[in-house]
């Protein structure tokens, strides 16, 4: 920053920044508002000190890390967006940028995450309910928010991703938009809730696709480290396929051999022995290769069969 500069700056702060004592004060209340959810009376705030960069800058950190934007319907509720249009009419977004599509993901803050949700929320809520009169956003914008999102979640991506595979732990609802795993998940729910005898067959086919899914998910984000609890859970399966390949009879074993585990691999227990055998080795060789792919390990399949 040249002198020139450094004078207009100066001068914004004179006039537009609260000094310290109201500073405190105003802080007190954002941490008040964010934490009970009062998103009218932060939107009067926002609008009151739009110029403020220190209150804007406080503001949109605290909200960042709130989880405001949890659901499309959430996201698009009254208070939110006017609170969206508040915020996207200061100061400090002037200065920071709204526009997703001139931020590269690898310099994106935790101001440009909460807008990069708030655009894949809305978008996701448009799709769904088109006669909605809000403005959809651009398929530049949604496309740049979903590469920031990609980039500074990943880690957290494949950690959902890994407990929906392995223990079918409920994703967050953007995890389960942004992976395509959103209708099997809700059409699953629906079918737990529906009664205590749900239709078996139909959760069991079900919960093996979202498995497969989730799983293929996981393994195509790049740069993260999958857990050693999910490693661990499809080392046990690759065992499992080794043993039904070398003994077709043990998918008859039910403690250790499920429906769900049988459906998932393509495996017909009702098959004759030897077309169970070919698809377990197809399977375990499938398995395998992934492993390689995941671990940088040797492939065992060719010495196993």
């Amino acid at each position: 920053m040249g002198m020139e500069e450094w004078i207009k700056e100066q001068q914004r702060r004179y006039l537009d920044e609260p000094r310290l004592k109201e500073l405190t004060e105003v802080m007190k209340q954002i941490r008040k508002f964010v934490r009970e959810k009062e998103y009218r009376k932060l939107t009067e705030l926002v609008r009151r000190y739009r110029k403020s960069e220190d209150v804007i800058t406080q503001v949109a950190c605290l909200l960042s890390n709130s989880h405001l934007f949890p659901t499309p319907e959430k996201t698009v509720e009254t208070d939110r967006s006017e609170l969206m249009t508040a915020l996207k009419n200061t100061y400090f977004m002037e200065k920071n940028g709204c526009w997703l599509a001139d931020v590269n993901p690898e310099k994106a803050d935790s101001v440009h995450g909460m807008l990069a949700m708030h655009t894949f929320m809305r978008d996701a809520y448009l799709k769904v309910y088109p006669e909605s009169k809000q403005e959809r956003p651009s398929p530049e914008e949604v496309r740049s928010s979903v590469r920031i999102l990609d980039f500074h979640r990943k880690e957290s991506d494949v950690w959902e991703l890994c407990n929906l595979a392995v223990y079918l732990m409920p994703p967050s609802r953007y995890v389960a938009l942004r992976y395509g795993l959103a209708d099997d998940y809700d059409r699953l729910d629906r079918l737990h809730r529906s009664g205590p005898e749900p239709a078996y067959d139909e959760g069991v086919a079900l919960e093996s696709r979202l498995c497969r899914n989730a799983e293929k998910a996981a393994e195509s984000i790049g740069d993260v480290r999958l857990p050693d609890f999910y490693l661990e859970k499809l080392n046990g399966e690759l065992e499992n396929l080794g043993r039904i390949a070398a003994s077709p009879d043990a998918v008859h074993d039910i403690l250790h051999i499920s429906p769900d585990f049988l459906t998932k691999y393509g495996i017909d227990k009702n098959a004759s022995a030897t077309e169970r055998s070919c698809q377990a080795e197809k399977a375990y060789r499938e398995l395998d290769a992934r492993f390689v792919r995941m671990t940088g390990r040797r492939p065992y399949a060719d010495e196993f069969f």
